[in-house]
């Protein structure tokens, strides 16, 4: 049994090339990026695990922002982060629990960034575009998301 298979959860989520942010990728229109416009979508195809922990372990109270389209931590009820499309992020849809720290399958270097609240690709010295200002910040655990290449 694969990862996918013993979990709910919701694919579509893409690294976007401007931000360097995670995002849902699953309508016509691609969000408010923090560089300008939509998110431009690149790479590979993740799946996100919601409303269970997965096998691997992972934290919860990961939310989709319907006006940014961006995956951010709302588990700090009083600091929902900032949207490129004004004011705070607003959840909406799947509690997502996502893996991090572990040995198993996925693309690892995801982070929080603890200015904007958001998911962002930490990979490389590019630190994308922070709708706080300047690049993002890593925080906290190192994320490894499951791909479909």
């Amino acid at each position: 049994m694969t990862f996918k298979a013993i979990n709910r959860g919701q694919a579509a989520w893409r690294f976007c090339a401007r931000c360097r942010g995670l995002f849902f990728d699953g309508y016509p229109t691609k969000g408010v990026c923090p560089a300008g416009g939509g998110h431009a979508a690149a790479g590979w195809i993740f799946f996100l695990p919601h409303d269970r922990p997965g096998p691997l372990g992972g934290q919860d109270q990961w939310r989709f922002c319907d006006r940014c389209f961006a995956m951010f931590w709302s588990g700090d009820p009083a600091n929902q982060g900032r949207c490129p499309a004004g004011g705070a992020h607003n959840r909406q849809g799947y509690m997502f629990f996502l893996p991090h720290d572990h040995n198993g399958p996925g693309q690892t270097e995801w982070r929080f960034c603890d200015k904007c609240r958001v998911m962002f690709w930490n990979g490389e010295a590019n630190k994308g575009a922070c709708s706080a200002g300047g690049g993002h910040r890593a925080a906290g655990f190192v994320f490894k998301l499951d791909f479909t290449p």
